[in-house]
Formats: C-alpha cells, sequence, structure tokens
C-alpha cells in the first residue's frame, strides 16, 4: 500500500502512547513509521509532509520491511542453491584433475601409438615431449579453475551469512542494511563460473577427439537382435520404443525386468575402433561392447551427452569420452577380451520411473 502525499485530505494516524521500542524521528521526535523508498529512509508523518519528500514512494514501514524480507530470503534461497552448485563444479572439476593423468596415460599407451601407425606426423620422442607439456598444461589448468571456484564458494558462504544476519536485525535496521547486501548478492549470483576446456594439442591435432576420429568405425544395429519391444529405423543408427511405454508396462509380467538393448551389426577380433551415440537427456542407458550372451561390460550414467567409445583389441583398452567436453569419462580396467566383439545398445530396464526415448548412432565424421 503506497502512501499518496495529498496535503488537502491527507490522514495524520493518532499515535501510540506506548511506542516500545519503536524508533523515533530526530528532527521531530515522533514515531517513524513510514519508510521513503526513494532516498532509503525511515519518515515520521511530519517528515512526509515536507517539501523534501514531495512525490517520493512511500509506504508503510512494516510494508517496506516485509517486501525487504521477501527479497532477502529469495536471495538467500538462491545463494544456497548457487553454492551447492558451485560446490559441485569444484568436485567435479578436482575430479578431473585426478583423472587428467589417467587421460594422459591412455593417450601415451593406447591412442597415441596407434595413430601414429597410420599418421607420420611426430617421433615417439616428440610425442613423448608433447604429451608431458600438455599434461602440465592442463593440470595447471585446472588448478587454477579449482582456486576460482574455490573463491566464488568462499564469496557465497560470506554472502549467506550477511543474509542470514540482516534478516535477524529489528525492521529498521533491516531496511537499511539490506538495500547494500541485496545489491551485492545480485552482482554475485549473476557470475557463473565454468568448468575450463582442457586440451590435448598432439601430433598435428586440435584435441582428444581429433585424435580418435582416425580409429571410427561404421557401426550399425543388427535387429535380429533388438528386444521386441523395439523399432530400428530405417538407416539402422537409431532405436526407439515401438510403441508408449505405458502400454508395455501394463502388458509386462510382475518382477520381470525387461531389458531393451539391441547389438551392433559388425564384430571386432582385432585393431582400434571408435563410434559416437547420441544419448541426449535420458535418465538411463547402456552403451558398451558385448562378448557374448550373459557376458557384456556395459556403461552408463544420467547425463545428457554425446559419447564416444573408444576399443582397442590387442591392448584390451576400453574408454568412453564426453565428445562435448572432449575429455575422457571412464576407462574400464584391464579386462579379457575373448572372441568376437560387437558393440551394444540399451534404453535400460524399462520401469515405470524410466521413460525411454530413442538412443542414435552418430553417422561418421571426416577424416582429419
Amino acid at each position: 500500500m503506497s502512501v499518496q502525499i495529498i496535503k488537502s485530505n491527507f490522514y495524520i494516524p493518532r499515535l501510540p502512547r506506548d511506542v516500545g521500542g519503536q524508533a523515533r524521528c530526530g528532527q521531530h521526535q515522533a514515531v517513524q513509521k513510514l519508510f521513503c523508498e526513494d532516498d532509503f529512509s525511515p519518515l515520521c508523518v511530519s517528515c512526509l509532509l515536507s517539501q523534501e519528500h514531495e512525490g517520493h514512494r512511500v509506504y508503510p514501514l512494516e510494508e517496506s520491511a516485509e517486501t525487504c524480507k521477501g527479497q532477502l530470503q529469495k536471495a538467500l534461497s538462491q545463494a544456497w542453491a548457487k553454492a551447492r552448485e558451485a560446490h559441485m563444479l569444484l568436485e567435479q572439476e578436482r575430479e578431473r584433475r585426478l583423472r587428467c593423468r589417467r587421460e594422459a596415460a591412455t593417450l601415451k599407451w593406447v591412442i597415441l601409438p596407434e595413430y601414429i601407425k597410420t599418421h607420420l606426423v611426430c617421433t615417439e620422442d616428440q610425442q613423448q615431449d608433447l604429451l608431458d607439456k600438455e599434461k602440465r598444461r592442463n593440470v595447471k589448468r585446472l588448478w587454477t579453475s579449482e582456486a576460482r571456484i574455490s573463491k566464488y564458494v568462499q564469496s557465497l558462504r560470506k554472502l549467506i551469512e550477511e543474509l542470514d544476519k540482516t534478516l535477524e536485525q529489528p525492521l529498521v535496521e533491516m531496511l537499511l542494511a539490506g538495500r547494500s547486501t541485496l545489491e551485492r548478492s545480485r552482482e554475485l549470483l549473476l557470475r557463473c563460473p565454468e568448468p575450463v576446456a582442457l586440451r590435448w594439442t598432439l601430433c598435428g591435432t586440435t584435441g582428444m577427439r581429433e585424435l580418435l576420429l582416425a580409429f571410427q568405425s561404421h557401426i550399425i544395429l543388427d535387429p535380429g537382435t533388438a528386444h521386441s519391444n523395439l523399432s530400428i529405423s530405417g538407416d539402422l543408427k537409431s532405436m526407439r520404443l515401438a510403441s508408449h511405454w505405458w502400454d508395455l508396462l501394463d502388458n509386462q509380467q510382475e518382477e520381470v525386468e525387461c531389458l531393451l538393448c539391441v547389438l551392433g551389426a559388425q564384430s571386432f577380433t582385432s585393431g582400434s575402433h571408435y563410434w559416437e551415440v547420441e544419448v541426449g537427456n535420458k535418465t538411463e542407458w547402456e552403451v558398451s561392447i558385448c562378448t557374448g550372451p550373459g557376458n557384456n561390460h556395459p556403461w552408463g550414467c544420467a547425463l545428457p551427452l554425446l559419447l564416444g567409445i573408444f576399443l582397442q583389441y590387442e591392448r584390451v583398452h576400453l574408454s568412453f569420452y564426453n565428445v562435448t567436453q572432449g575429455c575422457l569419462i571412464y576407462a574400464f580396467p584391464l579386462v579379457t577380451f575373448q572372441g568376437p566383439l560387437r558393440p551394444f545398445f540399451s534404453l535400460g530396464l524399462l520401469q515405470e520411473e524410466n521413460q525411454p526415448s530413442p538412443l542414435t548412432i552418430c553417422p561418421l565424421s571426416p577424416h582429419p
């Protein structure tokens, strides 16, 4: 409710005799029951009638305090959410720093030796020197990113403490302190720390994916191995449910798990192979290799991403990459491959909480 300054019919409320701990105006010695949003100061009725505040936005003090309190509480909620988000990002960067060494080892012992066999662009000594330099640069970038995000987390913690203290203050003090606190919170909450981008500029390539694309294989789905409730696209590159998932649930026998999977048509007994899969924003999926019925090595997670899979048969190596960020996600410990290996794809288990959406093998990209 805004108090309009109309001197001809302005109603001056009678002040109670017992005003308790309410603040009084230093000039008029009257209780300050109003608040000027333009000058950001408490007023008494006499102050309101002066020309100094004519045309200003003036509200009852309690109303302004409630508005300010709501804004502070909203900022506090946003600060907590931002702090949780930043803390998760900080943990991810720490994990990436640890994973960077594993990524360098994969490059050193698996990918680069295979790449150099067909791309005579550098010697083994040059490869090792470049790899060591890139690893040091990437680790340094991640340390710097961790420090930047950690500083941001500390700033958010201080803001949360300040917001809490401001909300505990009496009305007038809360109003006076709230403005500057809210301004600082808006500035801080607008910042969005991003994960650092890593580079593996090796053997004349511009990144990890360019190296991996040298081993890309043509992969299509084998309809003969598809679950009966799956529909395979005409180009054999995409899989989806053949009907609505809730209809399938209704017809599914109790306590019978239904794995919606299909194998790739290709099989591998040697060499290096790489393919990419678009998994979008699915909540559950699995992609990997299969060595035979009941003997597969699936891998999946709940991330919206473009996923790359790299297989080196002789070195018994299988790893997964976030193609968008160009980084290693996971590499299996050494496993024994026996017999032909086939790509494995699954939309996950058919369950009420899982609503599968299409999974697509990406077309071949131009060679580097």
